[in-house]
């Protein structure tokens, strides 16, 4: 936190009531981060009408509308898909243009909250923005079914600037309901924690005068409230159905797992609280380094509560959080962001060895070429599916099918596996029975194991995945299972 005097926070954000665009936007990356999130996440702007994973349950040959209510029984705020749903009268394109400019936009917001009275200076500022845009985190964010949280995403980035930015009453309340307007993604109602202590940093003189209640203390009650008052509101108004009841429940074992990280940050962060207490001096690197530890723990922590993150194949709960192979995990991703970026310049000022961002530079080659390769499997998958489409007629007539299986993952975003009703989907654009019964009720059928001998390399550059169906009888396939 910055000794920035009250005083001085109080001059700049009285001046600035009205915002002033030019000083805004000074110092901010334009060309570099423009360009650098570009080649992270330009990819599915190359082929904005894909559906992917569960846009074919929700959308696919579907009215518009399905949308909200497939969603609503789950016990989704009813202001949830109210944007994409809007957005999808344009078409499909509409939502992925969206979605990659919300993401940029929001590195705006985080560029200006950075500078609202933290120790953070413009060019550690300008670092964390770029590996904020960059981190290759979040990449089921292409999927349309995925545009609630991106939504939620810009609207808590939003209130929370609008919050710490402008000190009037109408400023305080248009942030306070971007804030609660983004609890629809139930994760914000931990990450608040951040835009709150962040207020009560900015007012703290204010708000240590106890002898007199002041507006300051009613406007942080309002903001440590505002989860509360969302959860009653879901219980009464907007529940989920019984079959959904427990799905993001927090569990004691989750909780467990999710609570560890938390403690140590907060370890760190009160070593850094009593130095200051001292007055003594701590570092900036350390001070971001076990900032951002913490607000990633932080981040994560709904999601281990739920058991959305678990231990896998002996592997524990936190390396499943990174793995390569995400599927569609990688939503759980959605607030790392921040909290990394933060890490990674903290390491980087510390490990700096004359003068060279070596840590960052290394962070920043790595995630671009993680993201760009993630990217062009989904540009790949987008191929791939109306590929397979055609392979399905060309199957028409000829086959019964029984069953069907993929061992062409390699062109599969984050190697992601196909839902039934995305198989669904593609044999109903082929004009084929979608039923898939299996070998045991229907043994006179086939089994069909779509294969490629083509590299990941040439059909990035032909776009030509050479994909194909190996179909064994289910007579076969019986009699080898005696």
């Amino acid at each position: 936190m910055s000794s920035t005097p009250n005083s001085a926070v109080e001059a700049e954000s009285v001046a600035s009531n009205v915002a002033k665009p030019e000083r805004m936007l000074a110092g901010f990356p334009w060309v570099s981060a423009v360009v650098l999130y570009t080649l992270s996440w330009g990819w599915p702007l190359l082929r904005p009408n894909t559906l992917y994973w569960d846009d074919w349950l929700v959308y696919f040959d579907k009215p518009l509308s399905n949308g909200i209510k497939t969603l609503d029984v789950m016990g989704r705020a009813p202001w949830g898909g109210l944007i994409e749903f809007s957005l999808l009268h344009l078409g499909t394109w509409a939502v992925t243009v969206a979605t990659f400019l919300v993401f940029m936009s929001c590195s705006l917001f985080v560029f200006w909250i950075l500078r609202q009275g933290l120790v953070i200076d413009d060019s550690n500022a300008r670092l964390i923005v770029f590996l904020f845009l960059i981190v290759p985190v979040n990449h089921a964010r292409i999927a349309v079914a995925i545009f609630d949280y991106t939504s939620s995403y810009f609207l808590f980035y939003l209130g929370w600037f609008v919050l710490v930015r402008y000190k009037s009453t109408k400023g305080f309340v248009l942030g306070c309901v971007m804030l609660f307007l983004s609890f629809k993604t139930h994760s914000f109602l931990f990450f608040v924690l951040l835009p709150f202590l962040h207020f009560a940093w900015l007012n703290k003189i204010e708000l240590l005068a106890f002898k007199k209640l002041n507006r300051r203390h009613l406007q942080v009650a309002v903001v440590a409230v505002m989860p509360f008052v969302y959860i009653l509101l879901r219980e009464l108004f907007w529940p989920p159905t019984a079959a959904w009841v427990g799905y993001q429940r927090p569990a004691v074992a989750g909780v467990l797992t999710g609570l560890w990280p938390v403690l140590i940050g907060l370890l760190g962060l009160s070593i850094i609280g009593f130095r200051h207490f001292k007055k003594k001096h701590t570092q900036l690197s350390w001070i971001l380094l076990v900032g951002g530890f913490s607000i990633t723990a932080l981040a994560l922590f709904p999601y281990f509560a739920g058991e959305l993150y678990v231990g896998y194949a002996g592997r524990p709960a936190y390396v499943t959080v990174f793995e390569f192979r995400a599927d569609w995990r990688s939503r759980h991703q959605l607030l790392m962001p921040l909290g990394l970026a933060l890490s990674v310049v903290g390491l980087n000022e510390l490990l700096k060895w004359k003068g060279k961002n070596i840590v960052l530079t290394t962070v920043l080659a790595v995630s671009v070429a993680l993201n760009m390769f993630w990217g062009s499997q989904y540009f790949l998958m987008s191929h791939k599916q109306e590929q397979l489409v055609e392979l399905f007629k060309e199957t028409k007539g000829e086959v019964e099918i029984a069953s069907v299986a993929d061992q062409t993952l390699r062109f599969n975003g984050r190697e992601s596996t196909f839902r039934g009703y995305e198989w669904s989907g593609f044999m109903t654009l082929a004009g084929i029975s979608t039923d898939r019964p299996g070998c045991d009720a229907l043994p006179s059928g086939s089994v069909l194991t779509l294969k490629s001998e083509t590299s990941y390399l040439k059909a990035l550059v032909t776009r030509d995945l050479g994909l194909y169906f190996d179909v064994k009888p289910c007579s076969e396939v019986l009699a080898q299972n005696g």
